[in-house]
């Protein structure tokens, strides 16, 4: 397997606070010393960030100059909607047409400077074009309207790549786009070249998806752009460090991305409250790598061997010489 590519947000790089612990477990840092910290971390070779909360009108230039003095590419920039207080009731989904159009303008105006960034993608995720209750929306009139927003911030500009991130829940009850199917039904449906979907494993997992059948769907149509990674107990989106929890979905993941040819980033969206944050990113790394080391034990034959027999039997033997057994 290649080397992955890894990118690292950096809104978990200063302190993380959870709902009983706002202000975090650890002291906050600037956000010049979070690009500085991710350029310090052997492995890290991109970065991403929210727009205006990590980045702003005033200081995206400056840091994009640091980020090249650090070697660092700018993966990926996102509109920082959803904690906008107008945007509660849905962002591009928004039933008034006014706020409607107040986010686009706000994801061009984000559009704008992450192309004079020369980031590789900006992101929608549609935290808040959901709902909690039976008859609090008009389904139709609602994916009409994110339909149509997506499709005019795709062609606003479409040399610059744009990626829809998918979860079933949190911060709403229910998201619109809760699945990769409903995901990928959508972007085919608006049919534009420049927009994708970026899997973040741990919004894959909370709803029940195998992480490598989700991702060979996703690359079957050819809308995977970017991947998030983490893990999680399938309950919650814990974002832990990759590979901690579900191992052998990660790790039949990581077989089939290869087989797939996927060069793209790895982009590591961790939430280490506790933990410090440079080594939540070194272990998540390691686990990468020595998924890596593991699949190379055994022969890519064998594994297609298991594909063509569907013997669990087999299936067994070859898990257990992953791991050094016989």
């Amino acid at each position: 397997m290649r080397e992955p590519k890894i990118s690292a947000g950096i809104w978990f790089l200063g302190a993380v606070g959870d709902r009983f612990v706002k202000q975090g477990y650890r002291p906050d840092i600037s956000i010049e010393e979070r690009f500085k910290l991710a350029g310090s971390i052997e492995g890290i070779g991109g970065l991403e960030m929210h727009h205006p909360t990590e980045i702003s009108d005033t200081t995206y230039r400056s840091l994009k100059k640091l980020a090249d003095d650090l070697g660092l590419a700018i993966v990926m920039v996102t509109p920082h909607l959803w904690v906008d207080p107008r945007f509660r009731y849905g962002q591009f989904s928004n039933p008034d047409a006014r706020l409607r159009g107040e986010a686009l303008d706000f994801a061009k105006h984000t559009l704008d400077i992450a192309h004079e960034m020369g980031a590789e993608f900006v992101c929608y995720w549609p935290a808040q074009d959901g709902y909690e209750y039976p008859f609090q929306i008009d389904y139709r009139r609602r994916l009409d309207h994110l339909a149509e927003n997506l499709a005019a911030w795709a062609d606003y500009n479409p040399q610059q790549k744009i990626v829809v991130e998918y979860k079933a829940y949190d911060p709403r009850s229910r998201i619109l786009l809760p699945t990769v199917g409903q995901c990928v039904a959508l972007l085919n449906e608006i049919d534009r070249p420049n927009l994708g979907i970026n899997i973040e494993t741990g919004h894959a997992l909370i709803m029940g998806e195998e992480l490598a059948e989700t991702f060979s769907f996703c690359l079957r149509y050819h809308r995977l752009f970017h991947t998030h990674w983490n893990d999680n107990s399938k309950l919650f989106d814990d974002d832990l460090m990759v590979g901690t929890i579900n191992f052998w979905e990660t790790l039949e993941l990581l077989f089939w991305l290869e087989e797939w040819g996927y060069d793209g980033w790895f982009g590591l969206d961790l939430f280490p409250y506790r933990e410090q944050p440079e080594e939540a990113i070194r272990q998540s790394i390691q686990n990468l790598r020595f998924g890596a080391e593991l699949l190379a034990r055994v022969p890519r034959e064998e594994f297609r061997a298991c594909f063509q027999s569907s013997d669990a039997i087999q299936v067994a033997q070859l898990q257990r010489r992953i791991l050094g057994g016989a």
